[in-house]
């Protein structure tokens, strides 16, 4: 399910009589009478055609190749297209970037910066992952709890009993 809150621009190519156009930015596909266990299938997609400002919020899985700027948040996954363009904040379980992001993340699972993406901004998850083809900029930490520096104490105290 997706639904638009405070939605200032939303812009298509063609006119609101162009059949085409009504069907062209935003595609949910026909319910499968497969289970949906499959990666990202399922979901909706955003196509290239869309400039969307203000906050998104779904459930499920979104592929967005889109301009956004504003808030998205989602439980589901959120893949970022080649040639999306996305400034703002985005909260979600999941996050794969292969476009550019100039905002923060915060995903509950994790976030992936795929080969020639571009993000700009801090991330908190428990899960990070950048390709060395990516660009990073900004700070990563863990989500609260889930992470904690080990005690090298024991490792020093055991090493300097050696040498004395």
């Amino acid at each position: 399910m997706i639904r638009f809150f405070t939605l200032y621009h939303l812009k298509m190519f063609g006119t609101k009589s162009d059949p085409q156009v009504r069907n062209s930015g935003v595609a949910f596909p026909a319910p499968s009478s497969t289970s949906s266990q499959s990666n990202h299938r399922g979901g909706a997609i955003i196509t290239d055609q869309v400039e969307l400002k203000g906050s998104l919020a779904f459930d499920g899985n979104l592929e967005f190749n889109g301009h956004f700027e504003g808030e998205i948040i989602s439980s589901g996954t959120l893949l970022i297209g080649a040639d999306a363009i996305l400034k703002g904040d985005i909260q979600a379980n999941k996050v794969i970037l292969h476009g550019k992001m100039h905002g923060n993340i915060s995903a509950t699972e994790s976030i992936e910066v795929r080969d020639q993406a571009q993000l700009f901004g801090d991330v908190r998850t428990e899960k990070f992952i950048v390709a060395e083809s990516a660009s990073f900029r900004g700070r990563s930490e863990p989500l609260d709890g889930k992470a904690t520096s080990p005690s090298f104490i024991p490792t020093f105290r055991h090493l300097s009993s050696k040498l004395a």
